[in-house]
């Protein structure tokens, strides 16, 4: 999917809320859009739109200042297809008799940040956000976010949720989870996330999940310090001779996935690529590099990572010496453990 492609699908979502509010008023266009315009006429059949500015000298050659249509909201309704949304900006079209959402619309809504102690969070754009204990970054274009961080969450210093991008991307976050000072979360387009309940990250830690990619992790994890999670390659490799997209980012694709079982610790400075599965119960060596498929009840170490051990389990208990007190859930030898089937 091109960019273009993924605007004019943000456009379809979001015309559908424009509708609500336009009550059959004629669109205008603050701002041109390429893009938008092919929408409208698709659409709508609209294909002479009205471009209005707020700058006078850039008024002529198919473009209106926007005083042509002053006080007449009961006949136009403004549509900002790329122009940022800000208060100044808001204030002025207000004089004009232009209130935000009800008689004009900004698709780029700018940067909306939730400070921490945030209960509940809605707005026109779709986004719906419950994370009371972490701070969340809402970029310029995302929109239709569902963001669910359990109330019992704990987050330190530094600690954020970042969504950038087009797609609706949704976070799901169990209850008593520990994030220790700057542990970071970006999601961007429709990327999923799910952390299981009682997972531990130290601090220092990093997760960035691509549109189109999964990243799962279960319950009672454990994350060192110093860790990388990268869920998609982050920029598209073509083959030359096929034309084609080797690493391509979509939900159709199973590949585009990091599965983390339950009960998992992740040494010091480990980094985990796309298209990884680790089994439950099993170790990450300090340092390593994991890309590929890995059993339960296992070790793996190295750069790149191997499974260097087998028919292991751990405890977060380090005074612990008896392996009676470990739940026997996460007692399997390597490969017996009921798993989830996931196609590498």
């Amino acid at each position: 999917m091109s960019y273009s492609d993924a605007m004019f699908h943000h456009y379809q979502i979001l015309t559908k809320t424009v509708d609500e509010y336009r009550k059959g008023r004629t669109i205008v266009l603050l701002g041109d859009s390429a893009v938008y315009r092919k929408y409208l006429a698709e659409t709508y059949g609209i294909t002479d739109c009205m471009v209005v500015t707020i700058v006078k000298e850039k008024a002529g050659n198919g473009l209106t200042h926007i005083e042509e249509i002053k006080g007449r909201n009961d006949r136009y309704y403004i549509v900002a297809p790329r122009l940022q949304k800000d208060l100044e900006l808001q204030m002025r079209l207000y004089s004009y008799g232009y209130e935000d959402f009800e008689d004009c619309f900004f698709y780029n809504h700018g940067t909306i940040r939730l400070i921490r102690g945030t209960e509940k969070y809605s707005d026109p754009y779709g986004n719906h956000i419950h994370s009371p204990s972490c701070d969340v970054l809402i970029d310029q274009f995302a929109t239709h976010l569902q963001i669910d961080v359990d109330s019992s969450c704990k987050f330190g210093k530094g600690g954020l949720i970042t969504a950038k991008g087009f797609g609706g991307a949704k976070v799901t976050i169990g209850e008593k989870c520990v994030f220790e000072n700057n542990v970071t979360l970006l999601v961007s387009g429709d990327a999923e996330v799910s952390i299981g309940s009682k997972c531990l990250f130290v601090r220092n830690s990093e997760m960035i999940v691509l549109g189109g990619t999964t990243l799962h992790i279960g319950k009672n994890c454990l994350f060192s310090f110093d860790i990388k999670i990268y869920c998609g390659d982050g920029h598209p490799i073509f083959d030359l001779k096929s034309r084609t997209r080797l690493n391509l980012q979509s939900k159709d694709n199973p590949k585009s996935i990091i599965h983390i079982g339950d009960h998992v610790w992740a040494g010091m400075r480990s980094i985990i690529l796309n298209r990884t599965v680790i089994g439950t119960s099993s170790i990450i060596g300090a340092g390593s590099l994991v890309k590929g498929e890995f059993p339960n009840n296992c070790i793996v170490a190295g750069v790149p990572a191997k499974m260097i051990r087998k028919d292991i389990t751990w405890s977060g208990d380090y005074l612990l010496d008896d392996i009676n007190a470990i739940p026997e859930e996460y007692q399997y030898l390597t490969g017996e453990a009921p798993s989830e089937e996931t196609d590498l």
